[in-house]
């Protein structure tokens, strides 16, 4: 048992990296057969089809996403630690070959994708603005303005990803990254 379960993850773990690097429509089975060291069809036996990879990869990530997210978060203190923290969970795919965040790639691509898939992505991005929410209203953020601020924080990251993945250049992330995360602690610190 433990060996099919470690043949599905390997599996799960090279189509989330193939999907991260070249999208869902740049990669097959066979490129995943011969990554794995599987054949083909052994590949059928876990996923039917492409879109069931996808999906399992979409599960898989978002899980891990905000399971890592919570650790790192557990013993921050202050809403500058919090924020950076958020945003160096997408740094992290980028320092991983520019890749960004897998649910950006996705997203790039809905038109290869069914509606559940669509939808799936739909919640990974409001979960973020969910998190991102509850995050600046637990240091006292009138509910209003932290909504506004999470959307504008979760976009202008997802923004910066695709600029950095083009520029090749990590010092962009980091620079808009900071300049967001200054902006909304400059407000803290400005409201009586």
């Amino acid at each position: 048992m433990a060996k099919k379960e470690n043949t599905e993850t390997k599996i799960i773990e090279t189509g989330e990296v193939l999907i991260q690097e070249r999208g869902v429509n740049g990669f097959s089975f066979a490129d995943i057969a011969n990554i794995v060291g599987i054949r083909k069809a052994s590949i059928h036996y876990y996923f039917p089809t492409k879109i069931d990879l996808v999906k399992s990869v979409l599960e898989h990530y978002i899980k891990h996403f905000f399971t890592s997210l919570d650790d790192r978060c557990c013993n921050l203190r202050s809403l500058e630690e919090v924020l950076t923290a958020y945003t160096e969970q997408f740094k992290n795919s980028l320092q991983k070959n520019y890749q960004v965040c897998l649910c950006s790639m996705l997203s790039m691509e809905s038109f290869s994708l069914n509606n559940e898939l669509r939808q799936e992505i739909n919640t990974f991005f409001n979960k973020n603005v969910l998190w991102l929410q509850k995050k600046l209203e637990e240091f006292h953020i009138p509910e209003e303005q932290a909504s506004t601020m999470a959307n504008h924080l979760f976009v202008v990251i997802q923004g910066a990803q695709l600029i950095t993945q083009n520029l090749r250049d990590i010092s962009y992330f980091d620079s808009v990254a900071s300049k967001e995360i200054n902006s909304i602690c400059s407000w803290i610190a400005d409201t009586p």
